[in-house]
């Protein structure tokens, strides 16, 4: 049990459950991909994104995006297949902040850049992120 008094089982059943979605802000909308506070849990985080990338990839959402990995260990095996499932579509992505992600990871999210043209950019905080993609 942690001193907050929620177990940290119940912390990441809560982020496996957590919906991405595409939000309306400041006369734009974003999609928001939720991958943030999910541990250790290579394997469903990579679940949950591809389980996303159908609807993200839809012609009709939003071409800016945020993807938050706070408080998830980003392994090699997590990035390859954000950059792998954001640039293998057929939709044009115009900008991509990431928040919550360490500066070893910045080159490999850069490749998201350099394969498809999509601005990337990496953000420490939320709101911050929500102003820049807009």
């Amino acid at each position: 049990m942690l001193s907050n008094g929620f177990r940290a089982d119940d912390d990441i059943r809560a982020a496996l459950n957590k919906k991405s979605f595409e939000l309306n802000y400041n006369g734009g909308t974003i999609w928001c991909e939720h991958l943030d506070g999910m541990g250790n849990h290579e394997q469903e985080v990579i679940e949950k994104l591809k389980g996303d990338l159908p609807k993200l990839m839809r012609p009709s959402v939003s071409s800016c995006m945020i993807i938050n990995l706070d408080e998830t260990k980003i392994t090699e095996d997590i990035a390859n297949a954000i950059v792998d499932g954001l640039v293998g579509g057929n939709k044009k992505l115009r900008k991509i902040a990431f928040v919550g992600v360490g500066k070893r990871y910045y080159a490999v999210f850069n490749e998201i850049h350099n394969r498809s043209g999509t601005i990337v950019r990496f953000i420490a905080d939320y709101e911050k992120a929500k102003e820049w993609v807009l």
